[in-house]
């Protein structure tokens, strides 16, 4: 072929859409990485705290004492208001102020110690808000 051809620098539209599809396709995995690898403002506060206060209210064994409530709000993170609920059975103790409607919150079902010797399951509930 000659430097003059008109087919130089030509390719079939086949690999041209192609390329094109690898381009958009490795542009648009890389924006969403990059969007999931910011930091943001409205992360859920909940869940971690919830593990945060499970972990400070059970014993060994994994059973919640319910008399360790009043001081569970070391728990909480700095910065943050509080309010931990424990129920079990009819018995519900509560630790915090009343929380707002836009409070972030998460609860999880836990083994509690009712009173010596008896356990019971219940439900530890975490509202966080600043």
């Amino acid at each position: 072929m000659s430097p003059s051809s008109p087919r130089r620098a030509q390719t079939s539209p086949l690999a041209a859409l192609t390329a094109l599809v690898v381009v958009c396709a490795a542009l648009s995995g890389y924006a969403t990485v990059l969007d999931k690898s910011r930091p943001t403002a409205d992360r859920a506060l909940a869940p971690a705290t919830l593990d945060n206060v499970e972990s400070f209210l059970a014993d060994d064994t994994g059973v919640v004492d319910s008399d360790r409530l009043s001081t569970a709000h070391s728990a909480c993170p700095d910065g943050y208001t509080c309010r931990i609920v424990v129920a079990a059975d009819d018995e519900r103790r509560v630790v915090g102020p009343d929380a707002p409607t836009d409070a972030d919150s998460d609860s999880t079902r836990v083994s509690v110690r009712v009173a010596p010797g008896v356990v019971k399951f219940g439900t530890l509930r975490v509202a966080v808000w600043s």
